[in-house]
């Protein structure tokens, strides 16, 4: 998938760079086979085969660049590397000499982050696609309470988000799938994500209190702090006491382990309580 197809096109996402002198290959053309890479990547993480061609202007937009930034990462590491018959050698002449390492390390890093930037603001605008949501991408990020990269941010994480966002990711999924099993139920669970990836107006301010607090107790367990049973218990109790608001909850089986037995005498006991 290429969704960028001119040196023009190219040069607008990526500044400064040289004009290309009669005779030399273009920058689109350098950078292709990277292009093309990039844009297969960019599709088997975020987007989907079926949901690609129904993408919107707005969407495309940061699709667009994070795979250009994407592109140029992966390129700049053999950029200024040839091929010749007594092996590799250093691009150079009398005008421009090979960049320092670390001026290349701030350029990788300068072009991750603005492809991290793209890839959040991306899933914000897919998120509210129905479609998007069903792909196996969508369900990726929607299958925890922190669907977006700012998750990282909450971290005082400021360098290489999406690496950082995908091991968090995991760590969030067996943290979520204890707490259903324990507290709040699979059903319930799966409500409140829905709530949290589509940035509801609508979730009722009860539903919108546990969500905060819970996303918050998670983000003390995934930064290794203990968190308390009863602050875990409190928020079940929230929920047991208004099932007008939570029925997720109610009609699960985890609702049972919240639910006293309550004992009845009978004619053929052989004992009675008072």
């Amino acid at each position: 998938m290429n969704l960028i197809t001119s040196d023009e096109q190219l040069r607008m996402l990526i500044p400064h760079v040289f004009a290309t002198v009669e005779g030399e290959p273009t920058l689109f053309e350098i950078l292709y086979p990277f292009l093309e890479t990039a844009g297969d990547w960019a599709i088997q993480n975020f987007i989907s085969e079926e949901v690609f061609p129904q993408l919107t202007e707005t969407e495309v937009a940061p699709l667009t660049k994070l795979v250009a930034y994407h592109a140029y990462m992966s390129a700049v590491p053999s950029l200024d590397l040839v091929l010749t018959p007594n092996g590799f050698g250093i691009v150079s002449n009398t005008n421009v000499v090979p960049a320092s390492k670390e001026r290349i390390e701030r350029l990788l890093a300068s072009l991750e982050s603005e492809r991290d930037r793209n890839i959040e603001q991306l899933i914000i605008r897919l998120s509210n696609r129905s479609d998007w949501r069903q792909t196996q991408q969508g369900k990726y990020f929607a299958s925890t309470l922190f669907p977006f990269l700012s998750l990282c941010h909450r971290l005082a994480i400021r360098e290489h988000l999406w690496d950082s966002y995908q091991k968090l990711h995991e760590r969030l999924i067996k943290i979520e799938s204890v707490l259903a099993e324990t507290y709040f139920s699979h059903e319930q669970m799966t409500v409140f994500r829905n709530l949290v990836i589509i940035q509801s107006r609508s979730a009722k301010p009860l539903e919108e209190q546990v969500i905060r607090t819970l996303q918050s107790l998670e983000m003390m367990l995934v930064s290794d702090m203990q968190v308390h049973p009863q602050s875990f218990y409190d928020l079940v109790n929230i929920i047991r006491e208004h099932e007008e608001v939570f029925p997720a909850w109610h009609g699960s089986s985890v609702s049972e382990l919240y639910t006293p037995k309550v004992f009845e005498n009978k004619k053929k006991s052989s004992a009675y309580w008072f």
